[in-house]
């Protein structure tokens, strides 16, 4: 067919219809004009189709067709329409421009949380979408390559394709979109790779990929990322990826990958939520955290964590803090992962943290004494300032008694005055030295004396108290 070329679309199907009867090696048309809806439902190509830097002025329907593979490299459609296409090979959708790349997309923004604080994100019914692009159910036993693709339109989405299977990889870098990419419960046997895309928001809720999801590299985003019950078998990747206004945000509940990486360009502008997700390896970057209130990680596991830069125990905790409905599951995994890695005093920085944020729950007589806890031995996880104030209560007792000895038990037994042993013997509740009943302080100093007392049955309670808290918790 002649280069550059009007033509009828029903003529340009009967063409192609005719030339796969002929049992053609391929059907290839380059840089032909198309008016009218290139209709190609229900068809069965057996041979390769080729259309390459075309303008079809209407739209291109393959729903229902058997197809050996197709390269639509460089055309132009008002819209692809290929629900429950079967293509035994690649699909090819690279430097196209399908739909209206002008008009303003409806925006789509987190819809809101649930009981559990997860993000809902409603199922959209499959036949009341429009978009530039639609691949519902579509089997693609080669790959999806949409590579410098642009796809508009008026529609909160510009792609369309919940369950489709996709053999090798989806690519799509370098993608322009109006709207966003609806992927629920799609399957692909490769790699999700979307580096330099720019997109209205991505929906892959309950997504099977056996390799990675790259979002990536200049990967920009103006709505949410849903990976909701996500399974990915190598990788998940933000590096370098910007999660813009008005509503970009990460929504990774439930998702399953050995390894997860969100070291964003910048802070998103969403939220970044991790409920509930199982992680072998948490990398992230400390200039791309959440802003406080923005972070959700109830529920979350991770075998180790990791950084793009050296963060401190207390800088990790201050990111937990981010999470203003945090639970003590929490405190726990991220200890667990410092004893883990062999870090045992990070670890108890993090669980009387973790004693600390429990307190706020308390009624007052209880954080009252969880605070007295605190003060006196760090709820057992901070055991040196026991033996601190130990040392500072007998220190003032000798020099209290040093000025002022009492004087001996009329008819007791008599012993040599030592001012620090007799300052023990009022302070350790099961001490024994044998002074505190050969001396009988009076006035101030018995008040002195019974003060010791007090503060050392207070001190010696609170060990106890903070020792069977850490043990049993641990």
């Amino acid at each position: 067919m002649e280069r550059g070329r009007d033509i009828e679309a029903s003529r340009l199907a009967a063409f192609v219809l005719s030339e796969a009867a002929r049992e053609r090696r391929r059907i290839r048309i380059e840089g032909a004009h198309c008016t009218g809806t290139l209709d190609l439902r229900q068809t069965n190509l057996g041979i390769p189709l080729e259309l390459v830097n075309c303008v079809f002025e209407g739209e291109i329907l393959f729903d229902g067709a058997v197809l050996e593979s197709v390269d639509l490299t460089g055309s132009t459609a008002a819209g692809l329409r290929a629900d429950r296409v079967r293509v035994h090979g690649d699909l090819l959708l690279n430097a196209m421009r399908i739909g209206d790349a002008g008009s303003p997309a409806a925006p789509i923004g987190d819809p809101g949380f649930d009981g559990d604080r997860s993000v809902v994100s409603r199922r959209v019914p499959n036949e009341s979408v429009v978009a530039p692009l639609r691949l519902t159910a579509a089997r693609i036993d080669g790959g999806l390559s949409m590579e410098g693709t642009t796809l508009g339109g008026p529609g909160p989405w510009a792609m369309f394709a919940p369950l489709i299977a996709i053999g090798g990889s989806l690519g799509a870098s370098r993608l322009e979109t109006s709207g966003g990419l609806y992927l629920r419960d799609a399957r692909v046997g490769q790699s999700v790779l979307l580096d330099h895309a720019v997109v209205g928001a991505v929906d892959a809720t309950g997504l099977s990929c056996a390799l990675g999801f790259y979002a990536d590299w200049g990967f920009t985003c103006r709505g949410p990322v849903r990976l909701r019950g996500a399974a990915v078998g190598s990788v998940v990747t933000f590096h370098d990826a910007t999660l813009s206004g008005p509503a970009g945000a990460a929504v990774l509940t439930r998702l399953r990958t050995p390894r997860l990486r969100v070291d964003f360009r910048t802070p998103p502008a969403g939220a970044l939520v991790l409920r509930d997700s199982r992680i072998g390896s948490y990398v992230d970057s400390p200039s791309s955290w959440p802003a406080p209130g923005r972070l959700d990680v109830e529920g979350l596991v991770y075998e180790r964590l990791g950084s793009t830069e050296p963060v401190g125990v207390k800088r990790r905790l201050a990111w937990l803090a981010k999470d203003t409905a945090l639970g003590a599951s929490s405190f726990e995994q991220l200890a667990t992962s410092y004893q883990r890695a062999g870090h045992e005093r990070a670890a108890r920085m993090v669980r009387h943290a973790r004693e600390r944020r429990l307190r706020r729950e308390e009624r007052l007589p209880g954080r009252i004494w969880s605070w007295l806890q605190d003060v006196l031995f760090g709820y057992g996880y901070v055991p040196g300032r026991a033996l601190l104030w130990l040392v500072l209560l007998v220190g003032f007792g000798l020099a209290w008694f040093t000025a002022h000895p009492p004087g001996p038990v009329s008819g007791g037994v008599r012993r040599p005055w030592d001012p620090v042993l007799y300052s023990l013997d009022l302070i350790v509740p099961i001490a024994n030295l044998g002074q505190r009943t050969a001396w009988e302080p009076t006035g101030i100093d018995k008040a002195v004396a019974v003060l010791l007392m007090l503060a050392g049955w207070l001190l010696a309670t609170a060990v106890i108290a903070g020792a069977h808290r850490a043990l049993s918790r641990n």
